[in-house]
């Protein structure tokens, strides 16, 4: 189980996150939505142990994060963020590689990166030099990188994702989701950062609702997504349709 707790994020006089609670447990997927600047992706790297708070706990299986030895926590949790910058020009393969533990047999290894290859449908690009792909390819890669390093690991732990869609068309985006709801599904943990409501509606468990630094609501999706609530985050007014896997927003229904 991961949790925060009364988490507190300041910068100068700024207040990022304030007084947030997020847990995360083995076989869910958890969607964090709400507009830009809401603290989403600071929350993340709070949880991800790459960013200081001044306030609150963050506890990992009932230890503290800062406990927690850099190398085990490789393994327990793996973190795609937004952006990723490579200054040399590696293979895509190469790249990958980057998750594989460095104890892992150089056989087991090379299976592991052919397999999150095919995962992403990046295969036939594995020898192509990274600085080389679009966007959307990139972005491929580097989830391929992180399935590897937990992979490595027995293949549960925690999937750690800021905007795992953003650049990819819209097979890739289902493609995206279904790779998550199947390590969820594995015994692994996901919480993901989703701009795209209906993908967020589409994949979670639960749904984490943060504007200026708070969570506003949290809840299964069915239960919380109401048009008072968009409003609340985005300040526009739409309509909530409903079908028997649950609800989504139809955009044509947005009105300022």
């Amino acid at each position: 189980m991961y949790r925060a707790e009364n988490i507190r994020v300041t910068a100068g006089a700024k207040v990022i996150l304030d007084d947030v609670f997020l847990s995360l447990a083995p076989r869910k997927v958890v969607a964090i939505v709400g507009p830009n600047g809401a603290g989403k992706s600071t929350l993340l790297k709070v949880l991800a142990g790459e960013r200081r708070y001044g306030h609150g706990t963050v506890t990992l299986d009932g230890a503290p994060l800062q406990h927690w030895d850099p190398a085990a926590l490789a393994r327990k949790r793996a973190v795609l963020p937004q952006s990723v910058v490579v200054a040399f020009p590696f293979f895509a393969s190469e790249i990958v590689a980057l998750g594989i533990p460095p104890y892992l047999a150089r056989t087991e290894a090379a299976r592991l990166v052919e397999r999150a290859l095919r995962e992403v449908d990046m295969l036939s690009a594995r020898e192509q030099s990274y600085d080389t792909l679009s966007g959307g390819e990139r972005q491929r890669i580097q989830l391929a990188r992180v399935l590897v390093q937990l992979w490595a690991n027995g293949g549960q732990g925690y999937l750690l994702l800021d905007e795992p869609t953003a650049s990819l068309d819209l097979p890739h985006k289902i493609a995206t989701l279904r790779i998550a709801r199947e390590h969820a599904n594995a015994g692994g943990g996901v919480l993901a950062i989703l701009h795209d409501i209906n993908l967020a509606l589409m994949v979670a468990d639960e749904l984490v609702a943060m504007r200026a630094g708070r969570v506003t609501a949290k809840g299964a999706p069915k239960d919380i997504v109401t048009s008072d609530l968009i409003h609340a985050l985005y300040g526009v007014r739409a309509e909530i349709g409903a079908v028997p896997s649950g609800p989504f927003l139809l955009p044509q229904s947005i009105r300022g």
